[in-house]
């Protein structure tokens, strides 16, 4: 049978106790290490448990806060005035997203007023308005009540767009177009047109296609084909009536008159080529400043401008000047090369003569040209 000393026993527990002590103080240092292994004072993180007993003064939210954001949340509902928004509505569309179009109508516009200029034989002004996105329904019925309404098959997009001639503008045209000053009757109950001014429409048609496929000619090469035609605009169902449509509208003007010419696209017919339009705007930005540059050159060089030359120069006393009359003759001989002026700046040298009775300078030579 064993026994254990006092001694032994008071030895062990003191090795114990040590043991655990040890162990504490490491894991109060493994506590006060943060992920990245700094040792850092847990005064210094705000996360660290020495902030759990503060005051309510240090808390994040007030007590009033945590009251709102628990607190019961009325329900909306559409009587309440909740507004639904819809994505697919003209308003929220960016008109400006099209900048090509604008310059395609552009182009339009050039190619249908030199057209209509040489059939009128007159001068005709035609401007392209801003671009218009409504639903097809409204922009039909915004169409006045006579009005020339023609199906056209678009290639390449496969879709079909609608081009309305206004019934005021063929009435414009067709008195221009046989003598007249292009003017508009007053009677206002018309309400189909004849056979002459369906023909008329069908040549302002023709001249519109042709346009329309110059301008798209360096973008996508749109093809416009005549489908059929339909006074009844109501009658053509190209799109659903809720569905939108870009609209692009041709003012035309006859002197005093003026009316109009539209062309609606269905938009998601626009959609799958607008990588090919966004190219448009860059080169049309860079013609355009070739096209700046060329009628600037042109303006500078219509500018007037006055040329003037010294024949000879005396020198004479107040006396002799105040001593001459009428008759007198101041003898000089004619230089041989004089100096030819704009403003005070020499242009260049020449000699002087006469052409059909007149004084003439034949010039020889520039003075500094490409400095002058």
């Amino acid at each position: 049978m064993s026994s254990t000393s006092p001694k032994s026993e008071q030895d062990s527990t003191q090795n114990l106790e040590n043991e655990a002590n040890k162990g504490s103080e490491e894991n109060s240092s493994q506590d006060n290490k943060d992920w990245d292994g700094v040792e850092r004072r847990s005064e210094d993180r705000p996360w660290s448990n020495a902030n759990k007993n503060d005051g309510d003064e240090e808390q994040i939210l007030s007590q009033e806060e945590r009251d709102a954001l628990t607190g019961e949340v009325e329900e909306l509902s559409d009587a309440s005035g909740v507004i639904s928004y819809d994505f697919y509505s003209p308003a929220h569309i960016n008109k400006s997203s099209l900048p090509a179009l604008a310059i395609i109508n552009e182009k339009i516009v050039d190619s249908m007023k030199e057209k209509l200029s040489k059939l009128l034989q007159r001068e005709i002004d035609i401007t392209a308005n801003e671009i218009d996105i409504s639903r097809y329904g409204e922009f039909i019925h915004s169409l006045p009540n006579l009005v020339d309404v023609n199906l056209i098959n678009v290639s390449k997009i496969d879709a079909q767009t609608l081009i309305c001639i206004d019934g005021a503008l063929i009435e414009i045209v067709m008195d221009a177009y046989f003598g007249g000053e292009g003017k508009l009757t007053d009677a206002t109950d018309k309400q189909i047109l004849t056979q002459p001014e369906l023909n008329l429409s069908s040549k302002l048609l023709e001249m519109f296609l042709a346009s329309s496929r110059l301008a798209w000619e360096k973008s996508e090469k749109l093809d416009f084909q005549f489908i059929q035609r339909e006074s009844q605009p109501k009658l053509i169902n190209l799109i659903g009536e809720t569905e939108l449509v870009v609209v692009c509208l041709f003012k035309v003007k006859l002197d005093e008159e003026a009316s109009y010419i539209r062309i609606a696209y269905p938009y998601k017919a626009l959609e799958p080529i607008k990588h090919s339009l966004r190219n448009i705007v860059s080169e049309q930005s860079e013609e355009g400043n070739a096209q700046w540059k060329n009628e600037f050159i042109n303006s500078l060089k219509a500018v007037p401008i006055e040329l003037n030359t010294i024949l000879v120069e005396f020198e004479l006393t107040v006396d002799q000047v105040i001593k001459l009359k009428p008759g007198d003759v101041v003898p000089f001989s004619m230089p041989d090369c004089v100096t030819v002026y704009s403003s005070a700046t020499p242009i260049f040298k020449g000699k002087v003569g006469t052409v059909s009775g007149a004084v003439a300078v034949s010039i020889d030579t520039w003075i500094n040209k490409y400095n002058s």
